[in-house]
């Protein structure tokens, strides 16, 4: 029996919202600053989608509009994050943190090496309820190929997972009821429930219970954030 086609939303790599300067290059999934566009709406709590790329040695600030998660990812090279509460540490490939901060909390993400461009993801999840304001730190090893790796697994309204897929490979992904599912593509192509998803292509997927994925390149890297109820 054929499965039934999933509801979903693609947002495209070449339509996100872009700021660009000597210091940064900022890809935007979702408005943000003075981005706009009435079709890249937050998507429920997750509001907040930035795929950077910052200069040697040049840091980037913003303000937090509404009490958060706040998501830190490193791509390539390290990140420095520092907020003011003066919560300050180093985040690297293979590692993730989370942090709550409250409303108006102004963040300052900052480049580490002199010479060399970094690349990571910042994304921002609005939380009901206050919560300790240390960063959570999570690492994990993109050795392990083929499946998706749990980032972090405690009570969290949202769940992380990351994989790293050799061609023509094939995983499910099993949801919780209700939930949805915003996948990113860090690298590669991957085919996702009947979508073609190219590099840094998104798509969110709803009203279903499981989800088929297939890398369609090799060493092939995809990111899932499940938005639990």
């Amino acid at each position: 029996m054929m499965k039934t086609l999933s509801q979903g939303k693609i947002f495209l790599a070449d339509q996100r919202g872009l700021k660009q300067n000597k210091k940064i290059k900022r890809f935007s999934t979702f408005n943000f600053e003075q981005y706009h566009n009435p079709d890249k709406l937050a998507v429920d709590k997750l509001y907040l989608f930035n795929d950077d790329m910052l200069a040697g040695g040049e840091t980037t600030c913003f303000e937090v509009d509404k009490d958060s998660y706040i998501i830190i990812l490193p791509v390539t090279g390290a990140v420095n994050y520092l907020d003011d509460s003066e919560n300050e540490t180093d985040v690297t490939i293979e590692e993730a943190i989370v942090v709550y901060v409250g409303e108006g909390a102004n963040i300052t993400l900052s480049n580490p090496f002199i010479e060399d461009v970094i690349n990571y993801l910042c994304i921002g999840i609005s939380a009901d309820e206050p919560m300790p304001n240390n960063p959570r730190f999570y690492n994990f090893s993109l050795t392990q190929q083929n499946q998706l790796l749990k980032i972090n697994n405690d009570e969290l309204p949202f769940a992380l997972k990351i994989g790293r897929f050799e061609g023509r490979k094939e995983t499910e992904y099993q949801l919780a009821e209700n939930a949805k599912l915003l996948s990113f593509v860090i690298s590669g192509a991957f085919e996702m429930d009947g979508r073609l998803l190219h590099e840094k292509d998104s798509l969110l997927l709803w009203d279903t219970n499981k989800i088929e994925l297939e890398a369609l390149s090799n060493n092939a890297v995809i990111l899932t954030i499940e938005m639990l109820n």
